[in-house]
């Protein structure tokens, strides 16, 4: 059975924090980052560098996990871009344009891969694409516009993709951690939080919400808030 799980942006927090959690259950763990350095001391991650900017790389990165590990039934999209600019729209263009190509194309990408990837494994092996998310989807903030229209889209292409192919089984997610209250954590986004919530995802029967908030390592429904 199929027990291997790709991060994309993986970093020493989340990524590194969902790597620890799947291998301690068996997982064969694929790591790629911008830097490619290798994270997990002691333990065997293939870690993979990828450019995020350039989404035709994609394609290359699933190959090599393809090759040295097998395919992949747990995908996770962790890569983004975040510009803190209070005037919105004097955002240089090509910054904009790599946070598109990061956030938005190379996870269209993944999409596509991981799901010609899942095409060909066995019907008994569940598929798991996670989007990390944030609130940015459903309450923008102008000082972060290219992280907010990378997460909205994120959180379209998973709703579409759970339409289009919810059918054979796979499940996808945007996975979204908040306070009590629903508010965004902001920058105190806790990688273990996200590791266990992503296991749930990963081992459940069915799918469930595609817009997964959670607070803790618990889905909490905010209503679509």
């Amino acid at each position: 059975m199929s027990k291997i799980i790709l991060i994309l942006g993986a970093g020493k927090m989340v990524g590194l924090s969902i790597a620890n959690l799947f291998s301690t259950h068996g997982y064969k763990v694929a790591l790629a980052s911008r830097s490619g350095t290798p994270l997990g001391e002691g333990k065997q991650f293939l870690s993979i560098k990828a450019d995020f900017t350039d989404p035709e790389s994609m394609e290359g990165v699933f190959e090599t996990v393809k090759r040295e590990l097998g395919v992949p039934n747990v995908v996770v999209f962790n890569a983004y871009q975040s510009t803190f600019n209070p005037q919105p729209f004097s955002l240089p263009l090509s910054t904009f344009s790599s946070g598109v190509a990061i956030s938005i194309t190379s996870a269209f990408a993944a999409l596509k891969y991981s799901i010609e990837g899942f095409d060909t494994l066995p019907a008994d092996v569940k598929k798991t694409f996670i989007y990390t998310g944030n609130k940015l989807n459903v309450e923008p903030w102008p000082q972060l516009l290219d992280l907010g229209v990378g997460k909205a889209a994120g959180a379209h292409m998973v709703v579409a993709a759970q339409k289009g192919y919810g059918g054979s089984g796979y499940r996808f997610y945007y996975a979204d951690e908040r306070k009590a209250d629903g508010d965004p954590v902001n920058l105190n986004i806790n990688g273990d939080n996200h590791a266990q919530f992503f296991w749930k995802l990963a081992c459940a029967s069915e799918q469930g919400p595609c817009l997964a908030t959670f607070v803790g390592s618990e889905f909490v429904d905010f209503g679509g808030a």
